[in-house]
């Protein structure tokens, strides 16, 4: 695996915010042309194509320009970001379809969200669940997903909101979104990294700002700071091809406060940091702990 190295202070001088999420116009040129696959049949478009996941409290964001086919493949990706999330989706309680749901059969407990709050159902005493006055904790198993498939699903939101004149340099990014079996390693491009910061409150709906590097530099010249729920992620856009001439025996990544900073005293605070290369399915022990009970 290739040395990376991580920047924090570097980060406002190097990029600028092109597109945000919270004032993007939808371009109308588009309509009924795929941006993925530049199918133009208006029969294939049927679906309600989100431009970030319902899941995530998104029931506005819409676009035509998202073919079905290409709709279904997105489909399968959104669901492991989805099921990345863990029990913290379920405890925030944001509404997608329907409200999220967590079984644990390996200690006996099953969580889901309602338009009333958190419910929790234990089948037999756990350590896993602690409530009291004083505290409230739960731990469980995420569900299976995908690395690769969470990966592609931000990535995914990048491509479906960056200008349609730069999406002639994402050719090659949008082969491998649309190859649900790619065989691309990290060891064959070092940008598919996810940085994750759990956030206090959760949000009710995401947001999504596209930064573009506005000046040379060794780091890639897209990154997508994305947030909803409790999360904060930040991921660099691979296949750029303008990031051909980057050496990528000495990438440098440089990480906005926004998303590794803690805002109330400016300092950075814990975050993880993943290789999100791996197409096995695999699972992560999460975690969700507050001095008083859930928001």
């Amino acid at each position: 695996m290739r040395t990376v190295k991580y920047e924090v202070d570097n980060f406002p001088k190097l990029y600028r915010m092109i597109v945000n999420l919270g004032n993007l116009e939808i371009d109308e040129n588009e309509f009924h042309v795929c941006r993925f696959c530049d199918e133009t049949d208006p029969s294939l478009f049927k679906s309600k194509a989100h431009i970030v996941p319902e899941f995530t409290g998104n029931k506005k964001l819409v676009h035509k320009n998202e073919c079905d086919n290409c709709n279904n493949i997105f489909s399968k990706y959104e669901r492991d970001l989805m099921l990345f999330g863990g029990i913290k989706n379920i405890i925030a309680g944001i509404k997608g379809k329907k409200y999220p749901k967590h079984v644990d059969k390996e200690n006996y407990f099953y969580a889901f969200s309602t338009k009333n709050g958190l419910i929790i159902r234990e089948h037999k005493r756990s350590d896993k669940i602690i409530t009291d006055d004083t505290q409230f904790k739960i731990s469980s198993k995420t569900q299976k997903f995908r690395p690769r498939f969470v990966h592609k699903a931000l990535v995914k939101i990048a491509l479906s909101i960056v200008p349609k004149n730069e999406l002639k340099n994402f050719e090659k990014t949008i082969q491998w979104l649309l190859d649900p079996e790619d065989e691309i390693t990290e060891e064959q491009h070092p940008s598919h990294i996810l940085i994750e910061r759990e956030m206090q409150v959760p949000l009710r709906k995401p947001a999504a700002m596209l930064m573009k590097r506005k000046t040379t530099y060794n780091s890639p010249e897209y990154i997508l700071l994305f947030y909803y729920s409790f999360w904060a992620y930040q991921i660099f856009i691979p296949f750029n091809s303008n990031d051909k001439r980057l050496d990528y025996t000495n990438i440098k990544l440089p990480l906005s406060a926004l998303v590794v900073t803690d805002m109330k005293d400016l300092k950075t605070v814990k975050f993880n940091h993943y290789h999100m290369t791996e197409l096995k399915r695999v699972d992560l022990e999460d975690t969700f702990e507050r001095g008083t009970k859930p928001i």
